[in-house]
C-alpha cells in the first residue's frame, strides 16, 4: 500500500513538472506559438521563407527569421508595401505601386490574403501612403513607429533589421539620424547573421528596431549602400504620415511605440 502510494506521488511529481515545463515553454512564444525576435548569431541564413508564391500560401524558414513578424510585409512586387493600420500601407515614394496593384500577404502561418490599393498619398520626403480596399485581419500584423522624442543619439550603434527585395533579413548599424533621415552602417565586427549592400530594386524595403518583443518600423530604403531612408519617428515626417493617411481614411490610427 505505501509502494502504491509513493508511485502516485511520483507520477503526479512527474506530471506537474511536464505540465510546468509546457507552461514554460509557452511563455516563451508569441500568439499561436511564435517565438519572440532575438538577433542571430553571425552567417545564420537571411531568408524569410524556405518557399514563397504570391498566389499561393507560403512556407517560412525554419531558424531566426521565424521570431520577426514579416505578417505585414508585402513581397509580391519589388516595390514592397508595409502595412502602418489595418487599411494602410507605406512605401518609397519613388518606387511605389500604383493603384489597383495587387497587395499580397502572408500571416505566420504562410496563410496568404490578397487586397488592392485604391488611394494614394504622398507624404513628407520619400514617403507614399496608400489605402487598401479592405482592411487586413488581426493576423496580418499593422507596425508601430517610434514615439517622437527619442534621444536620436542614443539611437548610434543600435543594432537594425534591414528588409531587402529578395524577402531576406539584414542586420546593419544605425549610423545616425538627421533632419528626418536614419542612416545606417555596416557591422565591422560581423557579430549578428548578414549585411548586405542595398541596390535597385531594394527601394521601399522596410527597416525595423527591435524593442521588447515587437518590431518598431523606423523607415522604408530610399538609397543604396547600408541603407538609409525617412525617420518615421520624426515629428514632422510621422505628422505628415498621419495627414496623408487620414485623407485617406480617418477612421484608423497609426500606433506608435516608446523607444528604450
Amino acid at each position: 500500500m505505501e509502494k502504491q502510494h509513493c508511485r502516485r506521488s511520483r507520477v503526479i511529481r512527474l506530471c506537474a513538472s511536464a505540465l510546468l515545463g509546457l507552461l514554460t515553454l509557452a511563455s516563451c512564444e508569441g500568439p499561436s506559438g511564435t517565438v519572440s525576435p532575438t538577433l542571430p548569431p553571425s552567417k545564420a541564413p537571411p531568408q524569410i521563407f524556405a518557399k514563397y508564391s504570391p498566389d499561393r500560401n507560403a512556407k517560412l524558414a525554419e531558424g531566426w527569421t521565424r521570431g520577426f513578424d514579416m505578417s505585414g510585409v508585402s513581397f509580391n512586387d519589388t516595390r514592397t508595401a508595409t502595412l502602418i493600420t489595418p487599411r494602410h500601407v507605406v512605401m518609397a515614394k519613388h518606387y511605389s505601386r500604383p493603384a489597383a496593384a495587387p497587395v499580397v500577404f502572408h500571416d505566420r502561418s504562410g496563410k496568404r490574403i490578397e487586397r488592392k490599393i485604391i488611394g494614394l498619398m504622398g507624404a513628407q520626403g520619400d514617403v507614399m501612403v496608400g489605402l487598401l480596399d479592405e482592411p487586413v485581419p488581426a493576423n496580418y500584423t499593422s507596425y508601430p513607429m517610434p514615439e517622437p522624442g527619442f534621444d536620436l543619439g542614443s539611437l548610434v550603434g543600435r543594432p537594425v533589421i534591414v528588409s531587402d527585395q529578395k524577402r531576406s533579413l539584414f542586420v546593419h548599424l544605425v549610423s545616425g539620424v538627421r533632419g528626418g533621415i536614419i542612416g545606417f552602417k555596416h557591422d565591422e565586427a560581423e557579430r549578428y547573421g548578414w549585411g548586405k549592400n542595398l541596390v535597385v530594386g531594394d527601394s521601399g524595403n522596410p527597416s525595423f528596431l527591435i524593442v521588447g518583443k515587437q518590431l518598431v518600423l523606423v523607415e522604408a530604403h530610399t538609397t543604396g549602400g547600408p541603407g538609409a531612408g525617412p525617420y518615421y519617428g520624426d515629428p514632422a515626417v510621422q505628422a505628415s504620415i498621419r495627414a496623408a493617411a487620414a485623407k485617406l481614411d480617418p477612421s484608423y490610427r497609426i500606433r506608435t511605440l516608446k523607444l528604450r
